[in-house]
């Protein structure tokens, strides 16, 4: 079924990022616009920094203020060493599995350098299984 997919084929590439030297409140606005749950941090580079998501922007709204910028309250998120990420040319199985033993909501998609190429959702990954039934492609979610 499904194994034989990639997660380059599931994962969404045109990615919002949050930027270090954006508030807190820029932030909210950001996933709030966009209807998104959560968001990479990236750095100039696109080098994969942290992930916020709408309950980190919850905490940190109340103990650093709407004012605080994204790197100051770096330290408060998970940080890189311990994302689990996954890289484009890895399979559906490993994605779908990653997302059951770590009651995950998103992975990051990064190349070898750690650099941002995409992200999948649980979205994503149940959109493979309507697929998959159904025996054709949904359009795509607009971003």
């Amino acid at each position: 079924m499904s194994d034989q997919k990639l997660v380059q084929d599931l994962m969404t590439s045109a990615v919002h990022r949050v930027k270090p030297e954006m508030k807190v409140y820029e932030a909210i606005e950001l996933l709030t616009r966009y209807m998104i749950s959560g968001a990479p941090i990236v750095d100039q580079g696109d080098k994969i920094m942290s992930v916020l998501s709408e309950g980190d922007l919850l905490r940190l709204a109340a103990t650093e203020g709407l004012d605080a910028t994204i790197a100051h309250c770096l330290l408060q998120l998970t940080p890189t060493k311990k994302l689990i990420t996954l890289e484009k040319h890895q399979s559906f199985a490993d994605a779908y599995k990653l997302f059951l033993k770590h009651s995950l909501h998103r992975i990051i998609v990064v190349d070898g350098n750690g650099r941002l190429n995409g992200i999948v959702t649980r979205a994503d990954i149940l959109r493979i299984f309507v697929e998959a039934r159904h025996g054709k492609k949904l359009p795509d979610r607009k971003v």
